[in-house]
């Protein structure tokens, strides 16, 4: 039973690995983020941290031993950063406004990003796609509000700076 412990351990810290990876580059790249939530992936490198310790008692290889170890030491700082992550969704980010396409099938939520005393106010806007997929679209550095319009169903005005959703264009500064 150790061994499937072990063995399913690893196959799950390698699976939160690859989703962290894919997160990192939907934010600098502003693509789709495929990872779940980041409560999600918490409970998951939890869960893959206390499979990887019971993982310590399959002995019958040198390999199961180093995938026990890689495991552990991997998912104790995963944890960590996915911990933090939930903190700032759940601290330093606020919900002001959702909008809608005329059809209902584009839904943008507008959030403040506060960092503290030393940083300013900032906006973001995110697409909600399907399941938890995500993806920013706007995000303005200073600014404490949003003034949204929509021209049809796939171009939207935020805060004087028009996106058209279909070509996939997005707002930064």
């Amino acid at each position: 039973m150790e061994r499937k412990y072990n063995l399913w351990s690893f196959i799950l810290c390698l699976l939160l690995v690859a989703l962290s990876l894919q997160a990192l580059y939907a934010a600098y790249n502003r693509t789709w983020q495929l990872a779940p939530p980041a409560l999600t992936l918490w409970l998951l490198a939890v869960i893959a941290l206390v499979t990887g310790i019971i993982g310590f008692k399959d002995k019958s290889s040198r390999r199961a031993r180093w995938r026990s170890w890689l495991t552990v030491l991997i998912t104790i700082p995963l944890s960590a950063i996915f911990l933090l992550g939930v903190g700032v969704n759940t601290f330093a980010r606020e919900h002001i406004e959702t909008t809608q396409s005329p059809d209902s099938k584009i839904t943008i939520d507008f959030y403040t990003l506060n960092g503290g005393a030393a940083t300013s106010m900032s906006v973001e806007g995110i697409v909600n796609g399907p399941l938890w997929f995500k993806k920013r679209i706007y995000y303005e550095d200073p600014m404490h509000k949003v003034d949204v319009e929509w021209i049809n169903n796939h171009i939207v005005t935020i805060n004087n700076h028009t996106l058209n959703l279909n070509k996939g264009e997005t707002f930064s500064n």
